[in-house]
């Protein structure tokens, strides 16, 4: 059965629908009443002889009362200059009641309409009108870091723009990125949206983008992601590899599939298995730390991959004293092949790129001697074996223990032993390892007579792991932090120095570190960050990273540097480059041991120093070398 509505009923609701419209129709309509009101009166004037006589004896027309009209609902004050009949005047001061009603009714309209355009734009939801730029796409708490690299990154580019894509509220970012108050002239553009959706990233102008960086949120982190890619393929104009795009991902599984959504073009970077590696070899090496520190952050020398055609016909032997303020890594070939190390003898051919650490893109340049140097250079001492038996102590438990103890198995040799603490550690499976045997004890890591019957002091290494199981970053980066002070204490004691690699959470707790000495290595969401942004400025840095992290491959060490000249004797940086060309080594820097606990000369650390300056190193000095061994 059909309803009825009422004639009353129909009027309403299309009235509603036309008010539903927004401001425009409410507008149109406020017109139209004010048209109607006033052509009505005209009327009744007219018919009723009401109208004003003009000079002659002629009463107004239809369109001077409808002039007459409009300036009363206009302006309320007119109606005061008129003159005529009562009956005239009453229906003036009728159009100027009208006219009150109206205008006030679309002054409020105007006003909400203003309030809305504004809060519109308050919730980030506007086109960025952008090129070149850089786009974020989530906001995490990596997200100062990344804003401060890419600060630093971008401090010789002019109207440098990051645009930063998150779910909350864009007055929030606003406000958290105020607070951490980023220094340059860098712009920071805040869009309110969800990554995972293609019309909230068609507002950011992509096709037009230098680069997108997806770091992992806190939570579903690989599936949020890789939902993420799919929605950037779905973008248009978007093709993988314009812009570059770079994606931090947590398992290797997920990497697969991501690789089939994106391609070999897009960087992805398995931020968990760069960091157990990165733990591993820091904690392997007092001082190693403070070099991959250098080259991931931008305030000192990065790496840069560049075309020098100068170099073609020359060898790679050649080129390594070609550089007087970059230091000379590899080869990237016309393939895209990278040689990290190429072999020495190697000649740069067309097309070939070289790999090299500089102060900036632009300071990769031929400044160096033309050929190598053939002086002062010393025989050296015999190299020692880098693998040999070791210790090593690893405190706390987490998902991270078990890959790291994998790692570290690599590099050891056979025979090693190692001892793992922490709450759980009798639950876990048995690993049976090819060259480490590990030893399991279940306690409280921050137990000082736990610490004490462990004997720290009798271990090669100590890795502190935080322990995040059902607990908060902050607890557990407190709980880290109580036994780092412990182990300092106890080594202080001992009176030996006790190599300590620690793993923090929280960039903010790094501070609250800093009563631990040089060789303690904090890694952090920080890490990650640093990474991801030097990524998006370079592609090729994945690639390198994983070479250099691969304990197959070539990797730094900090050899001593009487492998290499005779201390004491004033030399330049050119003989320490010949003399580990020799041995099949690229120097890259120097570690001079009296400022190992400076932080003002970054203890004592020097990546890429200028090699025609002369200094004299002394016997406990260390030289910074990329070697197979």
């Amino acid at each position: 059965m059909s309803v009825q509505f009422t004639p009353k009923e129909r009027l309403r609701y299309r009235f509603d629908d036309w008010m539903s419209r927004g401001a425009l129709a409410q507008i149109l309509m406020l017109g139209a009443l004010t048209i109607a009101l006033i052509a009505v009166t005209a009327v009744v004037l007219i018919i009723t002889g009401l109208a004003p006589e003009l000079e002659g004896g002629q009463r107004e027309s239809f369109s001077q009362l409808l002039w007459r009209g409009l300036m009363r609902a206009m302006d309320a004050g007119a109606v005061g200059g008129d003159s005529g009949s009562w009956p005239f005047l009453f229906v003036m001061l009728f159009i100027t009641f009208g006219g009150i009603f109206v205008f006030s009714a679309l002054i409020g309209i105007l006003n909400g309409a203003i309030e809305g355009l504004l809060d519109s734009l308050s919730r980030g939801k506007s086109l960025v009108v952008e090129a070149n730029h850089t786009v974020i796409l989530g906001f995490t708490p990596k997200i100062h870091t990344l804003l401060s690299e890419l600060a630093a990154a971008n401090a010789n580019r002019k109207g440098a723009c990051v645009v930063v894509l998150g779910e909350i509220d864009k007055r929030e970012m606003d406000e958290a990125l105020a607070a951490h108050h980023v220094k340059g002239g860098m712009r920071i553009v805040t869009r309110t949206g969800s990554p995972t959706s293609p019309a909230d990233l068609s507002i950011l102008n992509l096709p037009q983008a230098r680069s997108v960086i997806v770091p992992a949120p806190e939570e579903d982190a690989d599936a949020r992601v890789l939902k993420t890619l799919l929605a950037l393929t779905k973008v248009p104009g978007v093709n993988i590899g314009q812009p570059h795009i770079v994606a931090e991902l947590s398992e290797q599984r997920t990497l697969d599939v991501a690789r089939l959504v994106v391609g070999e073009k897009a960087a992805l970077v398995l931020s968990p298995a760069l960091v157990n590696r990165l733990l591993v070899q820091t904690g392997r090496q007092s001082g190693l730390s403070m070099v991959y520190a250098e080259l991931l952050d931008f305030a000192g020398s990065e790496i840069y991959v560049n075309v020098e055609p100068k170099l073609v016909g020359k060898t790679f032997r050649e080129a390594l004293s070609a550089y007087d303020d970059s230091a000379l890594m590899g080869v990237v070939d016309l393939q895209g092949e990278l040689h990290l190390p190429p072999p020495f003898d190697r000649k740069f051919v067309t097309g070939d790129q070289v790999v090299a650490i500089s102060r900036d893109d632009d300071t990769v340049i031929l400044n160096g001697r033309a050929e190598p140097s053939a002086v002062d250079i010393s025989s050296g001492a015999p190299l020692s074996p880098s693998r040999r038996v070791e210790r090593t102590l690893v405190l706390g438990l987490s998902e991270r223990s078990m890959p790291v103890l994998i790692e570290l198995d690599a590099y050891v040799a056979r025979g090693s032993q190692t001892l793992l603490v922490g709450e759980g550690a009798l639950a876990l499976a048995p690993l049976v390892l090819a060259n480490m045997a590990v030893e399991r004890r279940e306690g409280d890591i921050t137990d000082r007579a736990l610490l004490e019957s462990l004997e720290p002091l009798s271990f090669d290494h100590v890795l502190l792991l935080s322990e995040v199981q059902s607990r908060t970053p902050d607890i557990a980066d407190a709980r880290t932090l109580i036994t780092l002070l412990h182990l300092r204490d106890l080594a202080q004691k001992g009176g030996r120095h006790l190599p300590i690699t620690t793993e923090m959470l929280d960039l903010r707790n790094q501070e609250l570190a800093s009563v631990a000495e040089a060789d303690d290595f904090i890694v952090s969401d920080s890490l990650v960050s640093l990474l991801l942004t030097q990524v998006s400025e370079n592609a090729h840095l994945v690639k390198i990273l994983d070479d250099l992290f691969q304990p197959d491959g070539h990797e730094i060490y900090l050899k001593p540097v009487e492998n290499y000249i005779t201390p004491g004797i004033e030399t330049s940086f050119y003989a320490i480059v010949e003399a580990a060309a020799r041995r099949g080594h690229v120097a890259l820097g120097y570690r001079v041991a009296h400022q190992s606990r400076d932080a003002s000369k970054g203890f004592g650390v020097v990546v890429n120093p200028t090699k025609s300056q002369r200094r004299k190193f002394a016997p406990q000095d260390r030289v910074i070398v990329m070697s197979a061994d």
